[in-house]
């Protein structure tokens, strides 16, 4: 039955609908299928690409015209046909290989291979083809995807559900534009994503928007990709010429691309560069695991290229096909991009620097494609109905056919779609999930799940629940979390807490929740009240989990906390593109606490508990009596130019190439019995850059201070994120390794800097047998002035990435030009 089943839907697939165009198989001169071969009407970019199967559908005007199939490898085929309006022909292109010729050059032992003549000539005029270009549009025709081939049972104790087979299957078409340096707009028209009638394509035609002329080739992974025709490419390849082929008149030349290293960050296989023009013809490249890829076993990059306006050569056709491997799942997948229509505006300034521009335009009328207002920040645009195409209408507008495989996940998945959506299917799927298990119980939590009414509990695995601290001693914490949502968007969650302390003995409860609105402003609301204990730096620089164990293990309590019983309410919203707003007020009674515990596993030689009042330079008693306190937050981050695409059910931001800026104000107001009276502010700066082949860099700094400090207490000092343990946590931004908690926090006015550069590779992978492990180096430096502590330094040099996810520092402290104090730290991340 399923055979009969998909027999009917290929027939229905390629003769139900009349269509103007030509369709066939692009074959080897022995009949095998030569998948992703480029099909184009000859003198235009309006082109396709065939299947993993060989197949192509290629939609053509009425009319007689020159057909084109190419191969990688293969001789250019052309073919003429007349078609008639709503007449579909079928021809299948049978490729020869290509016969290489080689020039009558004697080389002999010593002599230079002529691929580097070859590669010298295209490397002079890179920068050139680089920008050539200054601005284009195109209609663009992306499918996506992954496949899962094998998986494990298990994860962690827990049961690995999803299914190998096809994971994502999506199909869209837009009309991008783009502009020099990187202006780029694009509008999605069409959206098709298997198995979700009414979900939104994640394609987008800018992140395939790649310049192979570029010297150093960005793939989105950790390091940028030296490019075969870089200015430093001798250093990194050797090249072999292969022979040359004659097509349309013009030689092309076949150069085999060779890594010297086998860790450095470049690619092997073959370009095809244009004698004379030296410019790319095709490249057909790929890079393994081992020189950097993560969670990625190989990638495989194949671009086309053909003339447009102006005799000017560009992308018709670029595929992406990957494979991976982690943690016992195994799969591959790809992204083809189908590029047709072009309108190109030259770089004319950039002709009139290489002597070109009268040879290339004559008297011809300047073209001027965009002006300023084409491109904003708003850099996609999902257009309302897109997801709503119907199979007519794919069936007309894609270029690439679906594979057998792809159009069985279609049917399938469409089939089944109504099934899954049903009340007693996700009943069902609901009642599997909800089975309570031990490795839920004290692993991994519990949820419970109503997806029909999209309604859910969940409660925390108990090896979560357990702290200790030598103020409560042994203190179990319970947070259930109830949560709604809608279309899978969270709308509001509300989360009880509640603790108790046995060697205290005081049981302390809050409730929190939150209502997010749908919107595209990002507003959501949160509110808490109650009584519960609180650091007295609340951005938590030491874990409750890390002070449990130094506390148990190395008879250390670093974590000082107080109580308080306090009622808030939190605003957020993006009041403009790229300026968010988060305000806070909140009202509360503080209480001071004291130890009442000594409990721990470390010898009492090790022992050095301190009191709960922190050790401060400032202030010699940190304690505080009861007091009220009215404190109103409020922070703007400014994301300068940031991007974001707009989708009918909501907008997505991306990034911005610009340093974020964080300003907050906050404010002791004494009214309503309040007894603090306070002003601060503080302006906080943090970026990331990418410094090529060396790695990447990121920083934070921050300065601010009290321009009031009327009536404070040690609760609204300016804490600083320091560490004494040897566990780090390594993505927190503003953070100092070895400075001791709170005996820094100040009411003065201050400054810190942090520096952190991750060189990737670039170090380990010149090293024999050490380049196998693929670690990575990484090196920090931290400073903090104020008039209290003078001038403080961290230096420090690791490894990350040991067993892809664990990190070691040893980090050197110094004060005022004096040593202060050396340690290793301990981090986990990925």
């Amino acid at each position: 039955m399923r055979i009969l089943t998909l027999a009917f839907f290929t027939i229905l697939y390629i003769h139900a609908f009349s269509q103007t165009g030509i369709r066939g198989f692009t074959k080897s001169a022995s009949g095998e299928p030569l998948p992703f071969s480029t099909v184009y009407i000859k003198g235009t970019t309006n082109g396709t690409t065939s299947n993993s199967e060989g197949q192509y559908f290629l939609k053509t005007p009425p009319g007689s015209h020159t057909i084109v199939a190419q191969h990688v490898g293969y001789k250019v085929f052309e073919k003429q046909v007349t078609i008639s309006q709503n007449q579909t022909i079928r021809y299948d292109f049978e490729l020869s290989e290509q016969a290489l010729q080689l020039k009558e050059v004697i080389v002999t032992a010593g002599d230079e291979d002529p691929a580097y003549r070859v590669i010298r000539e295209a490397i002079k005029l890179r920068k050139f083809y680089e920008s050539e270009v200054k601005a284009f549009k195109t209609d663009a025709y992306l499918k996506g995807l992954f496949r899962l081939d094998d998986k494990p049972d298990k994860i962690l104790g827990q049961q690995v559900t999803v299914d190998t087979g096809i994971l994502y299957l999506s199909e869209s078409v837009s009309r991008f534009s783009f502009e020099l340096p990187d202006k780029v707009s694009e509008r999605m028209i069409s959206s098709k994503v298997s198995g979700n009638e009414q979900g939104f394509s994640f394609n987008r035609a800018s992140d395939f928007n790649i310049n192979a002329y570029n010297k150093f080739i960005d793939l989105d992974m950790e390091r940028e990709f030296v490019s075969p025709i870089a200015p430093q490419s001798f250093l990194f390849y050797d090249f072999e010429w292969l022979g040359f082929f004659e097509e349309n008149g013009k030689l092309i030349n076949k150069i085999k691309v060779i890594p010297k290293r086998s860790t450095d960050p470049v690619f092997e296989g073959i370009v095809y560069i244009v004698e004379d023009e030296w410019r790319f013809h095709t490249i057909d490249l790929f890079v393994t695991k081992a020189r950097g890829l993560e969670f990625i076993d190989s990638l495989k990059i194949n671009q086309v290229f053909a003339p447009t306006e102006y005799d000017i050569w560009m992308p018709i056709s670029q595929k992406y096909s990957f494979r991976f491997g982690a943690f016992g799942f195994k799969g591959s997948g790809y992204y083809i991009g189908v590029y047709s229509n072009y309108e190109v505006e030259p770089n004319y300034e950039a002709y009139r620097k290489a002597d070109l521009y009268e040879q290339k335009f004559g008297e011809k009328e300047e073209k001027d494609l965009f002006v300023e207002k084409d491109f904003t920040p708003e850099v996609l645009v999902v257009e309302e109905g897109s997801n709503e195409r119907d199979t007519t209408y794919w069936r007309n507008i894609r270029p690439v056919p679906l594979t057998t495989v792809e159009a069985e996940d279609y049917q399938v998945k469409d089939s089944i779609r109504l099934v899954k959506e049903s009340v007693p299917y996700k009943d069902s799927v609901d009642a599997e999930r909800n089975k309570i298990t031990l490795g839920k119980i004290f692993l991994s939590g519990f949820t419970h799940f109503n997806s029909v009414e999209e309604k859910y509990w969940s409660l925390p695995a108990v090896i979560s629940i357990f702290q200790f601290n030598t103020v409560e001693g042994f203190v179990p914490e319970i947070q259930p979390t109830i949560w709604k949502q809608i279309d899978g968007r969270t709308k509001y969650w509300i989360r009880p807490a509640i603790r108790y302390g046995f060697s205290n003995e005081k049981f302390n409860a809050k409730l929190e929740g939150s209502y997010r609105k749908l919107d595209n402003k990002f507003t959501r609301f949160y509110a808490g009240g109650g009584r519960y204990i609180s650091q007295f730096d609340e951005s938590e620089s030491i874990t409750p989990f890390i002070n449990s164990y130094v506390t148990l293990v190395n008879g250390e309590n670093f974590m000082k906390i107080f109580q308080k019983s306090f009622g808030y309410f939190r605003y957020q919203q993006e009041v403009k593109n790229g300026i968010l707003l988060n305000t806070k007020l909140e009202y509360a009674q503080r209480d001071t606490l004291t130890n009442t515990t000594d409990f721990t596993w470390a010898s009492e030689e090790k022992t050095n508990f301190t009191s709960n009042q922190p050790a401060n330079m400032e202030l010699a008693q940190t304690g505080f009596d009861r007091h009220q306190a009215l404190v109103f937050d409020m922070t703007f981050r400014f994301r300068f130019k940031q991007t974001y695409a707009t989708r009918p059910d909501r907008k997505f931001v991306y990034s911005s190439k610009y340093p974020e800026v964080y300003v907050t104000y906050r404010k002791g107001i004494k009214t309503l019995g309040s007894d603090v009276n306070f002003d601060f502010v503080e302006v906080k700066v943090t970026d990331e850059m990418s410094l090529g082949l060396v790695g990447t860099s990121n920083y934070a700094i921050a300065a601010g201070g009290f321009l009031n400090d009327k009536s404070i207490t040690f609760v609204d000092f300016r804490h600083f994120s320091g560490n004494q343990t040897s566990l780090s946590q390594v993505d927190e931004p503003l953070k100092f390794e070895l400075l001791p908690f709170y005996q820094f926090s100040t009411t003065k006015p201050f400054f810190e800097a942090h520096y952190e550069h991750h060189f990737n590779e670039f170090i380990f992978n010149k090293i024999p047998l050490v380049k196998k492990l693929n670690l990575q180096a990484v090196a920090a430096a931290n400073y903090l002035t104020n008039e209290t502590i003078g001038q403080y330094v961290e230096l420090g040099a690791g490894i990350e990435h040991i067993f892809k996810f664990m990190r070691v520092d040893y980090y050197w402290a110094f004060r005022n030009g004096d040593f202060f104090g050396s340690g290793l730290r301990i981090g986990v991340g990925f």
